[in-house]
């Protein structure tokens, strides 16, 4: 058979079914490939992979055509329970082919089109980031760089060597942050080509947990800012706050008043480091850099320690919280959709929970009209809702079975257990969802979340509300299994055992608060305790890796929101050893992906059931080996590959739930290509035909970040 007929049965013999939410993962099973007519799906991706160099401007450099079978064996097959039936999209690189691809496709700087035409010359070249690429800037003579120049040349792959040098001659991650930071400021395509070749590497550097130190120290950052903040002296005037961006094709918007960065609290205007880490990473898994805007909005500050520092670069004011707060995010966001379209996404990242919950559903609403996410309650969300499913996977038993305690009842904790209680039901369609609130409890500041609580005044928390524990019931389950006196609901030991929790997902930022006896505890009443530490950075995490595994006696499953290292465990019961690989519960593995999903399908909204979706495809990325090490994630180095594949669960489910508007793809075709379109959403005989709107979703989502599969 001829390598490109190989190659295209290959691709057919694995497809990818979305049908109902909650439906388990199952193997992909192989298809007839005698089934497929010619000129189908399979020969239309076969030609958007011959991209040529000249197109690079639209498509990244493919990688070798070895590599690029390998890509091609697929996990297990993702179901995303949204009754989509034999809707298939094609399977996804696998996680160690995806990281030999990226490797094997070298730091091409095709991230980034090709700079206009000498619009600056001599030292303007040199200032210009868009156009500077170091030696191996283009045109020299005709940009008037003789002389301004050393005399060698270099390609850019070489520049983008340089640039890795001098990144791993840094000894600590805030310096090598900030080399890359420079890096950006004065060669972009540079940049972004090291980024993307470097990806697993660099993301703890540019994201967490480095960026939690460098918005601390936002004010010595002596670097050029890196988008656009609006004040409250600005309310009125924000359309000719972004008139002044030029970029004119903007797309993804992050937004961050910065109260609540990370587990750090209230850091005023130096969140805006945040903003600019999360489009990093939005780069860094497949969105061209000119479609994202990082936004700081600057409503004051309650820290007292920035009110009286010489260098902080924000409004000295206390923060506002009021009508002006509500008046100038009302005046951003209809000012980026009167300048950017209607469908440009808006990210809302580290707003306080006073706030989070309440902008969110208010933008969300069916009079608002806005495409809008918020990272710290959907996308820490999905991630849980990935990790658990992936667990129940490990410890051999299905997500309705777990018992769950949220220890920390903020913003990611309550978003986490609502899209959990949501898997359950679509899981088990005769689980209603007052049965799955039940395998699900809170603990806040206060202790356990219960009816009844003194301490609430008769005025818990409307959020918290459903998942308020019956004290009574649980009291009597303690005693029962306790010889001490009654269960002190401030106590996490205590409130462990009364529920029997099999899942304990930590987001309180509390260092140490999943101590000895609460880990031992979980070990006591399950055989294999998942354990997810998620707050981050590293100095804010529930427990280490290394605790949680020693004080299991190495049964933990554990993920963690900050990366651990390797560990060697020895086996409480047989005194064998063994490696684990913590899981990551990174944000990155999802929220690319729905921006992508997003709008390549050109959703209207976000519904929940795409973040569901989302969830679900990651987990389904999580292959038997990685289980087998103890990992419930996939390796960060398949971060970008991973974006692509949940973009297209997202996009499949925004079809399902009748958000996505046929004809987003423009057809797809991506010239000398064959002159063949990818399948996409141009492709429905009928806008009424959901079934055939996209028989290939991963296809659709590449064609529109304009990326060779």
């Amino acid at each position: 058979m001829p390598p490109r007929a190989a190659h295209t049965a290959a691709r057919r013999a694995r497809p990818i079914v979305a049908p109902a939410v909650g439906t388990r993962i199952a193997r992909a099973v192989p298809a007839r490939a005698a089934e497929a007519p010619a000129g189908s799906t399979d020969d239309a991706v076969e030609d958007v992979r011959e991209c040529e160099p000249s197109d690079r401007g639209r498509a990244l450099v493919p990688a070798p055509r070895a590599s690029r079978r390998a890509m091609l064996a697929a996990p297990p097959a993702l179901s995303l329970g949204l009754g989509l039936g034999a809707m298939a999209f094609s399977a996804p690189a696998s996680a160690r082919s995806a990281s030999a691809a990226l490797s094997s496709a070298s730091a091409s700087p095709a991230t980034l089109p090709p700079p206009p035409p000498f619009a600056s010359v001599g030292v303007e070249t040199l200032r210009d980031p868009a156009l500077y690429n170091g030696l191996a800037t283009a045109d020299r003579a005709k940009r008037g760089l003789d002389g301004l120049l050393p005399v060698a040349t270099t390609t850019p792959e070489l520049e983008v060597a340089r640039a890795s040098a001098a990144v791993d001659a840094c000894e600590s991650p805030m310096t090598k942050y900030r080399q890359l930071v420079s890096l950006l400021n004065t060669d972009e395509r540079t940049f972004y080509a090291l980024l993307e070749s470097r990806t697993a590497d660099l993301l703890p550097i540019l994201y967490t947990p480095t960026v939690g130190d460098a918005c601390l120290q936002y004010g010595t950052l002596t670097q050029r800012p890196p988008g656009i903040t609006v004040s409250l002296r600005d309310l009125g005037n924000v359309p000719n706050l972004l008139a002044r961006w030029p970029k004119s094709d903007v797309r993804v918007a992050v937004i961050t008043d910065g109260e609540r960065i990370l587990g750090l609290g209230d850091l005023g205007a130096n969140g805006m480091g945040i903003s600019a880490g999360k489009s990093m990473v939005y780069a860094a898994c497949g969105l061209r850099p000119e479609w994202l805007l990082p936004i700081q909005l600057d409503t004051g500050t309650n820290n007292e320690t920035l009110l009286n520092d010489p260098l902080y670069v924000g409004d000295r004011a206390r923060r506002e919280r009021g009508e002006a707060y509500d008046a100038l995010l009302e005046e951003l966001v209809s000012s980026l959709q009167a300048r950017y379209g209607r469908n440009v996404l808006i990210h809302f990242e580290d707003f306080a929970p006073r706030n989070a919950f309440r902008v969110l559903q208010k933008f969300r609403s069916a009079s608002s009209s806005t495409l809008v996410i918020n990272d710290d309650i959907q996308g820490t969300a999905a991630v849980t809702v990935a990790g658990a499913s992936a667990a129940c996977r490990a410890v051999g038993k299905k997500l309705t079975e777990q018992r769950v305690l949220f220890f920390g009842a903020g913003q990611a904790n309550i978003g986490a257990a609502n899209l959990l209680t949501l898997a359950m039901t679509e899981a088990d369609k005769t689980l209603s969802l007052e049965d799955a609130r039940k395998k699900v409890w809170l603990v806040d500041s206060k202790g356990l979340v219960y009816d009844g609580r003194p301490a609430d005044k008769g005025s818990l928390s409307p959020d918290k509300a459903p998942f308020a524990a019956n004290l009574t019931e649980l009291q009597s389950a303690f005693s029962r299994s306790n010889k001490k006196n009654g269960l002190d609901p401030t106590s996490l030991t205590d409130v462990v055992a009364a529920t029997r929790c099999s899942l304990l997902v930590g987001a309180a930022a509390i260092p140490g608060a999943f101590d000895e006896s609460v880990v031992r505890q979980m070990s006591k009443q399950n055989d294999r305790p998942i354990i997810f530490a998620l707050s981050n950075p590293t100095s804010k995490a529930e427990c280490t890796a290394k605790q949680a595994y020693e004080w299991s006696n190495g049964s933990a499953v554990f993920a963690s929101g900050t990366k651990f290292p390797d560990q060697t465990v020895r086996d409480g019961k047989t005194g064998a050893t063994r490696a684990r690989r913590p899981g990551f519960a990174n944000n990155a593995f999802i929220f690319p992906g729905v921006a992508l999903g997003s709008l390549a399908s050109g959703a209207s909204k976000v519904t929940d059931k795409m973040f569901l979706a989302a969830a679900l495809a990651l987990a389904s990325l999580v292959t038997e080996e990685d289980l087998e090490k103890g990992a419930v994630y996939p390796p960060t180095s398949t971060i970008r590959e991973a974006a692509f594949f949940v973009g297209a669960g997202v996009a499949a489910a925004a079809a399902e739930e009748f958000v996505a508007r046929p004809g987003a793809c423009a057809g797809g075709a991506i010239p000398k290509a064959g002159g063949k379109a990818v399948p996409s959403l141009d492709a429905a005989p009928g806008e009424n035909d959901r079934a055939a709107a996209c028989v290939n979703w991963e296809a659709c989502v590449r064609d529109y970040a304009k990326t060779c599969l």
